[in-house]
């Protein structure tokens, strides 16, 4: 997840940059001194396998991983600075916050939960990758061969836009039974 290529004492804590499997060097990142070491065992002197320590067969892609696992962390610690700052602007004042700018926020790291959700689902899939169960079964081992694949996603592409056509038909007449008595309403206070 950190794209440590090589096993080092006192290993940083990469955030962004640009892994390269080639020259095994993560460009353009901000390394934060001894970070790493410090979060995998409370010892910022502890040693971090890196990499290089495992056949090249059996790593992941380390940009993907690398950059999904940056998003999600990134964007838990965006909705924490959120719920801090929400907390404190009540505490402050006493009322739920509802200044302008502070419910713009809220609004714009309304995706932030699910942009998250989804990088770490990247991280789980991608990063275990070759392994279905490391060192027991690859996913290439694991994988059913299904022929007529085709026949389950058109029953159920057709199944869902059916439903899909009931959900807007029942949509549309409450829309319109709505508006109707909306109307009759204004009609009869005239």
């Amino acid at each position: 997840m950190e794209a440590h290529y090589r096993t080092r004492i006192g290993a940083p804590l990469r955030v962004g940059g640009l892994p390269n499997d080639e020259t095994r060097t993560n460009d353009y990142s901000l390394n934060i001194p001894r970070g790493l070491s410090l979060l995998s065992s409370h010892d910022p002197n502890s040693k971090v396998v890196g990499l290089e320590e495992f056949p090249r067969a059996d790593w992941p892609n380390v940009r993907a991983v690398h950059w999904a696992f940056d998003i999600m962390v990134g964007s838990g610690t965006a909705l924490l600075v959120l719920s801090i700052a929400a907390g404190w602007l009540a505490w402050r004042h006493r009322r739920v916050p509802d200044g302008k700018w502070f419910l713009r926020a809220v609004v714009a790291a309304g995706p932030l939960g699910f942009l998250a959700i989804e990088a770490g689902w990247t991280v789980i899939e991608l990063g275990r990758q070759p392994w279905i169960i490391y060192g027991v079964m690859r996913t290439e081992e694991a994988v059913t061969p299904m022929g007529k694949i085709a026949i389950p996603f058109v029953v159920f592409t057709l199944l869902y836009v059916f439903l899909s056509v009931i959900v807007f038909y029942l949509l549309r007449r409450q829309f319109m039974k709505t508006e109707t008595q909306a109307a009759e309403l204004l009609t009869s206070d005239a």
